[in-house]
């Protein structure tokens, strides 16, 4: 078991950090978010046994660390990093502002959200149409016009957004 963990304990926590890393950068630029959220979350997971493995093969230099007290600033800046985004998720609720604002987009009548792009109301109907919603009135409600339509709510957003681009 030892010459396996000395051969293979290093290599195996680089190979799954490469991975966690590509996937955390791709989800924090929302690139295929929906596709590597879930590998991401289980291969970090995973991460942690090789990574044990090598704190174990590594372990006099990982002591190393403590005696010459070099681990105390990363440590206690990782930390506090990590307090402040604790305590800014805790202020403002257990999401932030950008899914709320999404939320109040998705509620808000097609008028309102044609007011707030400054897009003509013709103009915003039409984009709407040529999607493939189904527009009875520009006094709808975004999730309701999706609804009519079998199609999500942030769909209705993108389109209002994407005639808002074209003006």
């Amino acid at each position: 078991m030892r010459g396996w963990i000395n051969k293979y304990a290093t290599a195996v926590t680089a190979a799954l950090f490469l991975v966690v890393a590509a996937s955390g950068v791709a989800m924090f630029f929302h690139i295929g978010k929906d596709l590597v959220s879930e590998m991401h979350e289980w291969l970090a997971l995973a991460l942690l046994v090789p990574v044990a493995l090598h704190a174990y093969k590594n372990w006099p230099a990982f002591m190393t660390y403590f005696r010459r007290r070099t681990i105390v600033a990363p440590l206690a800046l990782s930390l506090v990093v990590a307090g402040a985004f604790i305590g800014m998720a805790t202020i403002s609720g257990s999401h932030g502002p950008v899914p709320r604002l999404i939320g109040a987009f998705e509620n808000a009548k097609l008028a309102d959200v044609g007011r707030l792009l400054d897009v003509a109301p013709e103009v915003l109907e039409g984009a709407f149409k040529a999607e493939g919603f189904a527009v009875q009135s520009m006094e709808q409600r975004l999730v309701e016009i999706a609804q009519a339509s079998n199609k999500r709510p942030i769909a209705a957003l993108m389109t209002a957004l994407d005639a808002a681009g074209k003006r």
